[in-house]
């Protein structure tokens, strides 16, 4: 009795997430598309920030491409410059980009941006867009991105593609961004709702931006607290998949650990800050995006579905149990299958015989992450990136 108990219960938590997972991915694969809006007669000023902790190896190539960027309208780049080598900083000082010092104790994303939007002078610009160090713009970025803005939108993200896929995990990393592109963004806008925000490849309204971040203090994962916030003020993320901007991929074990263990850490963070408001707006009939987004928080990492739904199968063989073993290998078998609907069909450059190579490590090392997630979020941490070519295609 115990142990159907124990099922049952396990079953409906693990359900329910694999049920919202096949929904929104199967959304995105045969769901409608947005209309992208027309060429407006002005394109907006834009300030682009790149906050940059401690990013030699990447922000001068990173700079020099985003100021060679094509965009019909006007723009400036905003290199934040924190903590970079005097090299650095010359070798910046000589671009046609507005480089930022920054030199605080303590330095989080928040903090530079915040630095950044004080070095931008009030009303020149329209909006703002938002890169990582190590990002590049893919050709019509910027007119892609904030071709929404200028139809009405107030925020839009945009596409992170793989800048690199050198190794198995970076592989892995690559498709489990390509997968959060469709659940999260295209298939969410499908069925009529906000498309999740990144930290980067994004765009806002630059009043909306500049208030925004005036109200957020804290030490990482920024984009969740922005995002919150939005939601809850009922403001639509539009999501611009023809805006693509690359994003370097991890090597290391340890990188991957480490950021994993940060993203997580964060998202229960934000859970417990905002579990019985999101119940209380759905209760008073509130902005629907905003619960689900708190309901989105619930999800548990996908390493440990992927972990525990063949582990429970075999568990319930090995008693006996073959009714609960058949539902637990079904249920594995419908994750795997929204998984695999979710891989865009453009990216040709993904080998399913090397994702499967590399699963079974990911899957240990995201379990690693989970555990170590209650460490606590700190400041002074960044994802370290190393130069690399942009070897992704940009469909």
């Amino acid at each position: 009795m115990l142990w159907t108990l124990l099922n049952a219960l396990l079953f409906l938590g693990a359900g329910s997430a694999v049920a919202y997972l096949v929904l929104f991915a199967t959304a995105a694969r045969w769901g409608a598309r947005p209309d992208v809006p027309p060429r407006p007669a002005s394109w907006p000023r834009l300030a682009v920030y790149i906050p940059a902790y401690r990013e030699d190896a990447v922000i001068v190539e990173t700079a020099r491409r985003a100021a060679d960027h094509d965009y019909p309208g006007a723009f400036d780049v905003f290199v934040i410059a924190d903590t970079l080598r005097p090299d650095t900083m010359a070798t910046l000082d000589a671009l046609p980009v507005t480089v930022v010092p920054l030199d605080v104790e303590e330095s989080t994303k928040v903090k530079g941006l915040r630095h950044g939007i004080d070095a931008t002078p009030e009303a020149a610009y329209d909006a703002a867009v938002v890169l990582d160090a190590d990002n590049v713009m893919a050709p019509g970025f910027l007119e892609e991105g904030v071709r929404p803005l200028a139809g009405g939108a107030r925020v839009v993200q945009g596409r992170r593609v793989s800048k690199n896929h050198d190794t198995a995990l970076a592989r892995l990393d690559g498709v489990s961004e390509a997968i959060n592109n469709e659940i999260f963004r295209r298939g969410h806008r499908a069925l009529g709702l906000s498309a999740a925000l990144i930290g980067s490849g994004m765009a806002l309204e630059m009043d909306l931006f500049r208030r925004s971040m005036a109200a957020i203090d804290t030490p990482d994962g920024f984009d969740k607290d922005l995002e919150l916030r939005l939601l809850r003020a009922g403001i639509r993320i539009e999501y611009a998949p023809d805006a693509v901007v690359y994003d370097e991929k991890v090597r290391a074990d340890a990188v991957f650990v480490e950021q994993r263990r940060r993203w997580i850490g964060a998202q229960a963070q934000y859970l417990r800050q905002h579990l019985a408001e999101g119940l209380r707006v759905l209760v008073q009939g509130g902005p629907l995006d905003y619960v689900d987004k708190v309901a989105q928080m619930l999800l548990p990492p996908r390493a440990l579905l992927l972990a525990m739904l063949p582990a429970l199968a075999v568990a319930n063989a090995a008693a006996g149990s073959v009714g609960w073993a058949g539902a637990w290998a079904g249920l594995a078998a419908l994750l795997a299958a929204g998984l695999v609907a979710a891989i865009p069909a453009d990216r040709d450059d993904l080998s399913v015989l090397s994702l499967l190579h590399a699963l079974p490590r990911a899957v240990w090392l995201g379990l690693r992450a989970f555990l170590r997630s209650r460490e606590g979020l700190t400041p002074n941490t960044t994802t370290p990136h190393q130069a690399s070519e942009v070897s992704a295609p940009s469909s």
